[in-house]
């Protein structure tokens, strides 16, 4: 159907044509201050930091280095880029650009086990996926790179490749503790996935999924328990499990206690149909091979066993961990159909368009029915924001609105106004945005805390935009 050199044309096209597509919105996405506190700001101000030296701390999480948060060390990669050009355009930029890179590596591995057009469809699917789409748009998230890295060494193991694939799992291993997890099952997929192929004892594939596996779980059980404490946080994440316990002891009493629990837990309405979404534009393809299945496991569990229903609900950048193996699955999925049924192929082909088609225009944020147009101009608020944050200068501490917090991270002191441990020298409120505020009392109350005091001056404008300044500082008369 293609030719080899027109495939490679197309297939680079369909990137250059993402990068442009997400680029320009999620640039303006932020230009407009859609992007939030948690979270692009935090993640800004913890590279900020880490590219002069300071490392991955901030003055927004709930520890102040990111580190005890997250164990991301994959961040300080991008450190050195941004200490030449130090805006949050950059990190939404090399996202976008890293996320659209992962559909080489896929085409890659498609071309060794399909025929014809399917790489090229194969590869297209995973740049119209709504998943893919909704992590690339949600601010910024260290997680996001795990999708090509992962992608990469899968296809490099497939070659037998292991310095190159062992470098991009220590890589995809490195953007968050959890990845780690996904680690560790990637080395049970392939010990799974060779002993299929050959009968011989330690194949090659199998000695490298065993120190995979192996390797894997001693650096989880010293990131969860030694390097993140020592940082002064830790797995903070368990408050999302409640349902099913307090602790991970509890937790594994509970359900050995109650044989229902989790039935209960992962088949509820909302997460059948999250699950509908996550397979639906894939036509359901990763269910006809298991072993690539395996892939899935550490990531369903994280999403399916929580109430937190952002976790399941398919629209922010939780399924980044689902991704690389579900279109792993596909791959073989499509090859057991194609050698099932050869006869049926224009059929799947079809189908596949198809669930391709239906999931992009319901369910990507970016579809010709709901496109964000709204990010291609500015309301009267975000144009007072823009003028807001331009009176900020650079070496002051600043308290503001969560929308107005990434334009203002590239400082040593930042906060979510309301949540501030110290007063800042400067504070950019909203009086109809109460975020960061219980209510309109407590909003009050914490107004009055600044204005009672003779430190500060006070500037309002359009009857809702507040500005407080420490009597220290003097604006430009510009200003």
């Amino acid at each position: 159907m293609f030719s080899r050199i027109s495939e490679k044309k197309i297939l680079w096209g369909m990137i250059l044509f993402y990068i442009v597509v997400f680029g320009v919105v999620t640039s303006l996405r932020h230009y407009n201050f859609q992007t939030q506190t948690w979270d692009l700001a935090a993640f800004v101000q913890s590279i900020w930091s880490a590219a002069h030296g300071g490392g991955l701390v901030n003055t927004l999480e709930q520890v102040p280095n990111h580190l005890g948060l997250h164990f991301s060390p994959f961040l300080f990669l991008l450190a050195p880029f941004y200490r030449i050009f130090e805006s949050p355009y950059l990190l939404l930029v090399i996202q976008t650009i890293g996320l659209a890179l992962g559909a080489l590596p896929l085409y890659f591995l498609a071309k060794r086990h399909l025929p014809s057009f399917w790489p090229l469809f194969i590869s297209g699917a995973y740049l119209l996926y709504p998943g893919l789409h909704w992590a690339n748009i949600y601010d910024f998230h260290e997680i996001t790179f795990f999708i090509p890295l992962l992608l990469a060494a899968l296809y490099f193991f497939e070659l037998e490749k292991w310095l190159w694939g062992g470098i991009f799992l220590t890589l995809a291993a490195s953007v968050k503790e959890d990845a780690i997890l996904a680690v560790i099952f990637v080395g049970l997929y392939l010990l799974a996935k060779r002993s299929e192929i050959s009968r011989r004892r330690f194949n090659a594939n199998q000695k490298a999924g065993i120190f995979i596996a192996v390797i894997a779980l001693v650096y989880f059980i010293a990131v969860v328990q030694v390097f993140m404490p020592a940082l002064g946080g830790g797995v903070l994440r368990f408050d999302r499990y409640t349902n099913l316990g307090e602790t991970p002891a509890e937790i594994i009493k509970n359900i050995a206690a109650d044989p229902l629990l989790l039935p209960a837990t992962i088949f509820t309405g909302e997460k059948i149909r999250y699950l509908f979404w996550l397979f639906l534009p894939l036509t359901f393809l990763p269910f006809l091979s298991w072993r690539p299945l395996i892939l899935l496991i550490p990531g369903l569990a994280e999403n399916l066993l929580t109430d937190y229903q952002f976790q399941f609900s398919g629209l922010y950048h939780y399924d980044s961990i689902l991704i690389p193996g579900i279109f792993l699955a596909v791959i073989y999925g499509v090859k057991f159909f194609l050698t099932r049924w050869p006869e049926k192929e224009k059929f799947l082909k079809y189908a596949f368009l198809t669930t391709m088609a239906i999931g992009f225009l319901f369910r990507s944020p970016i579809n010709p029915v709901y496109f964000p147009a709204h990010y291609f101009q500015s309301t009267p608020q975000e144009t007072a924001y823009r003028n807001m944050v331009k009176i900020v200068p650079p070496d002051v501490s600043v308290a503001a609105q969560t929308n107005m917090v990434p334009h203002l991270a590239n400082r040593e002191k930042i906060y979510l106004a309301g949540l501030e441990p110290e007063i800042a020298d400067i504070v950019l409120l909203d009086a109809k945005d109460l975020f960061g505020f219980k209510e309109e009392s407590v909003f009050k109350e914490y107004l009055d805390g600044y204005m009672l005091s003779d430190q500060y001056r006070f500037q309002m404008f359009d009857d809702r935009y507040i500005i407080l300044l420490n009597k220290k500082f003097k604006l430009s008369s510009s200003d």
